[in-house]
């Protein structure tokens, strides 16, 4: 009798890839759109927080080239228009303080979509200084000095530069603007006083 094989054992069977539902997927997305709508609003106000700093940083390096203008035309403050468009007979403080440059980067803050590319600059000078001393306010014109007092409250609290708009959004008791004063500090001003007389909103 012939010598008998058992055939072998059959491999167990494979589980059957599983695809998602229709439910699942629809879950899977509602989840990512839930998290989008959470992330979106914060990384916008992370960017606006960034375009704001890089304005500061504008502004404080506006400060720096007025403050080499001003020890190189005896301590006092240029004459300059307060927008290009505002006073043609005065030059822009951008080519009093960069001779020769049409347009300069540093005067275009990163929040200003329309004004830049109508006066080449989105900041505004104060022209109440116009040629003021800018460290001997007892020289100042009465006119300015009590400009400077009622106004502002100060030389200290005085701006030299700002933004022309409010670019910004406004928080607290801040409007939407920045700008740089004696001193050569740079913040984002309060509302009551520093700029709203000058730089209406």
């Amino acid at each position: 009798m012939p010598p008998s094989f058992s055939a072998p054992p059959a491999p167990p069977p494979r589980a059957a890839s599983r695809a998602f539902t229709l439910i699942e997927l629809l879950v899977v997305i509602a989840i990512i759109g839930t998290l989008a709508s959470l992330l979106l609003p914060a990384l916008g106000r992370a960017k606006r927080s960034a375009r704001a700093a890089a304005c500061l940083s504008n502004l404080r390096q506006i400060g720096l080239a007025l403050n080499v203008y001003v020890q190189d035309n005896n301590d006092r403050l240029p004459f300059c228009a307060q927008i290009p468009s505002a006073n043609t007979n005065l030059p822009p403080l951008f080519l009093t303080l960069f001779p020769g440059q049409r347009t300069n980067q540093l005067f275009h803050c990163p929040d200003d979509r329309t004004l830049f590319a109508e006066e080449q600059t989105s900041y505004e000078w104060n022209a109440f200084l116009n040629g003021a001393s800018y460290d001997r306010p007892e020289d100042w014109s009465p006119a300015t000095q009590a400009i400077v007092e009622q106004i502002f409250g100060g030389r200290l609290k005085t701006p030299l530069v700002g933004d022309a708009n409010a670019f910004h959004p406004a928080t607290g008791n801040r409007s939407g603007k920045n700008a740089l004063f004696f001193g050569g500090h740079v913040e984002h001003v309060r509302v009551p006083v520093e700029l709203r007389s000058i730089f209406p909103d």
